[in-house]
Parts: structure tokens; C-alpha cells; sequence
């Protein structure tokens, strides 16, 4: 089964660098059975219909923080390259049941203003034909049409943009005078290591509550906060559903605590009936977050700080001054309040467009 690969897919994505691999063998073609959401007409449809471009195949996800904070490079490449044979394609395969949804994804990727074609591999039919295993991942097609690099997870990019320029440079070679982008590396010890991603769901037996009461599948129980959550682990207070995707709030007056340590945090959010919004009340260290520490989804009712949640997606809770320890507590005000997971960032990750 296709979702079995995503527990180390997981595990790759959050670990601290990218992978590299040279590869050279024919690009799988697009398979029939997906959506397509194209950016204006005369988009191809095949691996053949790009013979003599270079090609980025792009494995996302869009409540995937690791996507999120890379799709900044990718926009660069394409700027810089696509009037020299330069294309892009960005193939969306769901982690949870929300990212089936092509109807959340083409307000994804219009959300996050991405100016190439992207599929919604609702069945994973491309994610297989390509045996990814990771969020971002990403394979460079030649104009032969063999794939010949590919880079796994976050970061990494100067491999991946050096190999770019050298297929655009045998028909191109004023392509070698655009300067390409300064190395990075934020995942650098001095950035800090943040706590691991976090679901809160049953997910794979990665699932992170931590009540005595444990995991009911599909049950509603009545959970009781009698202690502080450890380092990446959830404590729920109240009355919640726990299922494989995530837990569920089934009355007002409950909560869910969390302890982490990173600069910035993300949580994926969702509601029963999206016509319908919960207010999330958000505190951070027993208090309302501020405007020094609030993420960009945050509002403020006098000293109460909240989101207010209806979208499907990962919304931006914390942003901290700088690298620490924290505990948060999120407050919905109604049932029917959806927690997937939690994400983090550290200091070298911030400087992307939090859409």
C-alpha cells in the first residue's frame, strides 16, 4: 500500500539534510488516472511533451512545511531558467485524507502563487511509477527524457541548480552567466535542531498522545490532563476522537498540550464543516501570544490571542525571537476541531513566504 511508504518517508523528510542521488534511467510518464491544474494552455501532459526542455519533477505536499519553506527556490529557478528550456511540474500526493482533495490542492497551489503546472496524484499512481518516499522530492529530466538527479528532502539545492545549469548550457551557454543562488545550509548546527515532526493522530504507531488512556480508534473519550507532556509529545483534556489522521474535539471545553523546542511553530488544522470555523485560542508558556511571538495566522480579542480555522491546511502559529523550549496549549471553542500534526522551525528557517 502506497501510504506504508510515507512512515520513512517521513522520517526522511525531517532528517537533518537532503539526500543526493545520481541516476540515470528513463523518466517514468505522467499516469492517466490524476488531475491536472495548469498554469495557462498548451501544457503537456507527458514526459514526452517536454523532449528538449529540462524538466523538474516535484513531489509536494501542501500542508508540508519542508515544501513550503523550499518552494522560494524552486520559483527562483524558474525565474532565472525557464526562458532557456527551463519547466517545472509539481506533483502533489496527500499525506492525510485532506490532501486527496484536489479541490484543497488548486487552492493550494494558488495560495502559494506557483506559476507551473502541478497534478493531484489523488492515487499515487506517480508517486509509485517514481518510487518516491519523501516530501519535497525531486527528480531532473534531461531533454532525452532520462532522469539524471535527484534530491531528497529540504535543502540541498546547490547540486540540484548546478546540474540545471550544465543541461541548459549545451544549447545555452549564456545560461552560465546568471549568477546562481549563495550556498546554504540551514540545517547547520548553529541553526538548532527543533523537535521532530509531531502527530497527534495514530499515525503508523508514531502518534504522539500521551494520556493513560491511550488511542480508542474512532471512539470518543473523555481524557484527563494529570501531567505535562514530554519533548514532542500531546496531552488532550476533554472530550476528543482519536483516529489514524488526527484527534478530534467533541465539545467546547477541552484542549490539547503540547511541549517542543524550536523557533517557529506550524500545526495541520482542519474542521468538520468548513462553512462552520472554530476559534483555536492559542497560548504559549501559560499566556496569550504576542505580537513578538505570534505566527502569521494569529489574531488578537483583547488579550486572547486565536486562529480562526476553516481552510483545510498548516497554518502559522508561533514565531518566536529566537530558538527555545516552550509549551502551547490550543483551546477550540466548538466540536468538530480537527489536529493532524505539529511542524517546527529553527533559526535558518524563516525566510520564506508564509502564505
Amino acid at each position: 500500500m502506497a501510504r506504508v511508504k510515507i512512515l520513512l518517508a517521513l522520517l526522511l523528510a525531517t532528517a537533518a539534510c537532503a539526500q543526493t542521488l545520481e541516476i540515470a534511467h528513463p523518466a517514468p510518464d505522467f499516469a492517466p488516472d490524476v488531475d491536472w491544474i495548469d498554469q495557462g494552455a498548451h501544457v503537456p501532459h507527458t514526459i514526452k511533451g517536454y523532449r528538449g526542455h529540462v524538466l523538474l519533477i516535484d513531489f509536494w505536499e501542501y500542508t508540508c512545511i519542508n515544501c513550503i519553506r523550499d518552494f522560494a527556490v524552486v520559483k527562483r529557478w524558474y525565474a532565472k531558467y525557464h526562458q532557456y528550456g527551463f519547466d517545472v511540474v509539481g506533483v502533489h500526493y496527500g499525506e492525510f485524507a485532506i490532501g486527496h482533495d484536489t479541490g484543497n490542492v488548486r487552492r493550494a497551489a494558488k495560495r502559494f502563487r506557483l506559476p507551473w503546472p502541478v497534478v493531484s496524484d489523488v492515487h499515487g499512481s506517480i508517486w509509485n511509477a517514481y518510487g518516491s518516499q519523501v516530501w519535497p522530492n525531486r527528480y531532473l529530466i534531461n531533454q532525452g527524457g532520462n532522469i539524471v538527479i535527484q534530491v531528497e528532502g529540504e535543502g540541498n539545492n546547490v547540486p540540484m541548480e548546478n546540474r540545471i545549469r550544465e543541461l541548459l548550457a549545451k544549447d545555452h551557454p549564456e545560461v552560465m552567466k546568471v549568477p546562481p543562488d549563495p550556498p546554504e545550509n540551514t540545517f547547520a548546527p548553529q541553526c538548532g535542531r527543533p523537535t521532530e515532526e509531531t502527530y497527534v493522530g495514530a499515525w503508523f504507531g508514531r502518534g504522539a498522545l500521551e494520556n493513560s488512556q491511550g488511542y480508542h480508534l474512532d471512539q470518543t473519550m473523555d481524557f484527563h490532563a494529570n501531567h505535562a507532556p514530554r519533548d514532542g509529545g500531546v496531552i488532550l483534556a476533554g472530550k476528543w476522537r482519536t483516529e489514524s489522521d488526527g484527534v478530534i474535539s467533541e465539545a467546547s471545553n477541552v484542549s490539547a498540550n503540547l511541549r517542543y523546542h524550536a523557533r517557529s511553530l506550524y500545526a495541520v488544522l482542519s474542521v468538520s464543516n468548513p462553512k462552520k470555523p472554530v476559534r483555536l485560542y492559542l497560548e504559549q508558556d501559560g499566556k496569550p501570544l504576542d505580537k513578538a511571538n505570534a505566527g502569521a495566522d494569529v489574531k488578537f480579542n483583547g488579550q486572547r490571542s486565536y486562529i480562526e480555522v476553516s481552510e483545510p491546511r498548516m497554518y502559522y502559529l508561533a514565531n518566536n525571537p529566537e530558538f527555545g523550549a516552550h509549551s502551547a496549549r490550543l483551546i477550540p471553542d466548538a466540536r468538530g476541531f480537527d489536529l493532524h500534526s505539529f511542524t517546527y522551525g529553527n533559526n535558518c528557517q524563516q525566510s520564506f513566504d508564509q502564505l
